[in-house]
């Protein structure tokens, strides 16, 4: 290996492998990744357990453990459903400076109409899907190189509304602090640099959304550059695009001189309509909505069995959040829908789960880490019988 480990780091990588044995993939199961996973996670093996383990829970559920998946990223339907209402830049191996930084580019411009396009689950669903696509790219350049590659973000703020930002509660906010949330638990020490371009003059308001948006580890990668020199310094002139300075032009991907797809305009047409996904499936009847408290520091499960709908059997639901709750379902130890944090703004939180082994209950489960709040959820609940619910510490 072309770097050396510390001792420190030496250590912290044998206790990731002797606490969760062989259930690191190989392809995750590197001295270079885990030692990002220790120093991300400031040296706590048991949050870096916990997290971990829930990564790979995750990353199962949603595929990024398909063989394919970097290949076949940017042709999937879901991705390009969302990615076409933001500027990004492709993420690839091909745009590699000589220090192994993964330079990618991500426009801050966006219509707050995109709120209403998907629910956020669809939106997560993404991000976690680009996080992957990031870091699979490194691992690819670390096993090809023999040297520790990171990610580099340029963010242009150069057509940023900051309006959409101004009040920490706004629904932009609450998801983009969820996506935010998926990079810090399950990509800790990833991004080496957010290189902001293009900053306004007055960082004052700037900085006051930064402290809601980002933790303090994901603040301090924030380098602040009023001017291409500033750029340079960081990025180099090779794999810096032509609109900052630099070189790079991705002509295969995007005519733009910032690397970045074009962003479609959003009219009413893109908009989501609530329940026409339970249609699809035949269920046009849907229960009444009940209503469920989860106490701070608490999680509420549901324990049912699915319905069964014509020749198939289905777990639905749809629900609102007065604020940011964990959302996930289980058969079991399995985890079968993504374990992720959710807030729902301009529409609903709605899904059908098709249920291949019917004869096995499943726990549906909404876990509040609020240490002082409650959280008020309407839902809606499409399933064969409820067996129990329960209320639990979150500890349990």
């Amino acid at each position: 290996m072309a770097e050396i480990l510390t001792d420190d780091e030496r250590h912290g990588v044998t206790r990731i492998r002797e606490v969760l044995g062989d259930h690191i993939p190989e392809d995750l199961d590197t001295d270079f990744n885990l030692r990002r996973w220790w120093h991300g996670h400031d040296h706590n093996i048991e949050t870096i357990s916990e997290k971990i383990s829930l990564y790979l829970k995750n990353r199962k559920v949603l595929g990024f453990d398909n063989p394919k998946f970097v290949e076949e990223f940017y042709e999937r339907e879901d991705n390009k459903k969302i990615m076409q209402y933001f500027g990004m830049s492709r993420i690839t191996t091909d745009h590699v400076t000589s220090d192994n930084a993964v330079v990618f580019v991500e426009n801050g411009e966006f219509d707050k109409a995109v709120l209403h396009t998907a629910t956020t689950t669809q939106y997560l669903k993404v991000f976690f899907a680009c996080c992957e696509l990031v870091l699979q790219n490194i691992l690819k350049i670390e096993k090809k190189t023999g040297r520790p590659s990171y990610g580099l973000c340029i963010f242009d703020m150069g057509k940023v509304a900051l309006g959409n930002h101004i009040n920490p509660n706004s629904g932009c906010n609450k998801v983009f602090r969820a996506r935010a949330l998926i990079w810090e638990d399950f990509y800790p020490g990833m991004i080496k640099h957010i290189v902001v371009v293009n900053p306004p003059i007055m960082l004052t308001a700037v900085w006051s959304v930064v402290k809601f948006l980002l933790g303090e580890k994901q603040r301090q990668l924030l380098k602040f550059c009023r001017n291409q020199d500033a750029i340079r310094d960081i990025v180099g002139r090779d794999m810096l695009p032509v609109a900052f300075g630099g070189n790079l032009m991705d002509k295969g991907y995007s005519t733009r001189t910032d690397c970045c797809n074009e962003r479609k305009p959003i009219t009413p047409t893109d908009y989501y309509v609530s329940g026409t996904i339970f249609k699809s499936y035949g269920l046009d009847k849907l229960p009444a909505a009940t209503h469920v408290t989860v106490k701070a520091n608490s999680k509420h499960r549901i324990l049912c069995t699915a319905h069964r709908n014509e020749s198939q059997y289905l777990l639905a639901w749809k629900f609102t959040t007065s604020d940011q709750v964990l959302f996930s379902v289980h058969q079991g130890e399995i985890l079968v829908y993504p374990a992720l944090r959710i807030v729902t703004t301009e529409v609903p939180e709605e899904d059908v789960l098709v249920v291949t082994d019917h004869e096995q209950p499943l726990v549906v489960e909404f876990a509040n880490n609020n240490r002082f709040l409650s959280i008020s959820i309407n839902l809606t609940l499409i399933a064969g019988n409820i067996l129990k619910t329960t209320e639990l510490s979150l500890t349990a």
